[in-house]
């Protein structure tokens, strides 16, 4: 089977039986957190693709690595995939998961980047902007890179509106240089 028909479908279980709990979006806001847990601790992955350790030591270690107790929804779905050893494709069934709940419920992640820290008035009309676009809920993330040197790069789905001083500097350059040089 194909890692994204694999990933898709757990995915979807996932979200109908956390959805038939009462419990989808704590399970989103968990699986979010499993996802950063996921990318930054290579040990924890280590554990769970490890073949000498076993399905309740693997739990324990998610567990313990969580901090909290995770949702009955989550932890069933871990033992699910623990016990079909599909624990390899478990980060992409958690991405599948945030992109259909994301999906159900009209949700886009958006990324403003600005040469200089902006107000939270400037980042909130920037949101409803985007907000009245999409008919939805947009979620904005800020990022500053000074080497922008001004204006914003603002990137949500796939659009990207790159209204920066360095993107209009590296235009400029551009067109002046395929001109040729003129000797008088």
């Amino acid at each position: 089977m194909y890692t994204g028909l694999i990933a898709s479908r757990y995915a979807s279980a996932l979200a109908e039986f956390s959805a038939a709990n009462g419990d989808e979006e704590r399970t989103y806001d968990e699986v979010r957190r499993l996802i950063g847990l996921y990318r930054r601790d290579r040990s924890l992955r280590d554990v769970l693709f490890s073949p000498v350790v076993g399905d309740e030591a693997k739990l324990e270690v998610l567990r313990g690595a969580f901090g909290r107790p995770m949702s009955a929804s989550l932890e069933g779905f871990v033992r699910l995939v623990l016990r079909h050893r599909r624990e390899h494709y478990l980060y992409f069934m958690f991405y599948s998961f945030t992109d259909l709940y994301r999906r159900r419920h009209n949700i886009r992640e958006a990324l403003l980047v600005t040469a200089a820290p902006v107000d939270d008035r400037f980042a909130g009309r920037v949101c409803r902007a985007a907000e009245s676009r999409t008919h939805g809920e947009v979620r904005l993330a800020r990022e500053v890179r000074p080497e922008l040197i001004g204006g914003f790069v603002f990137r949500m789905d796939d659009v990207l509106i790159d209204a920066s001083v360095a993107a209009q500097l590296k235009l400029l350059r551009r067109k002046l240089g395929c001109k040729p040089n003129r000797i008088v």
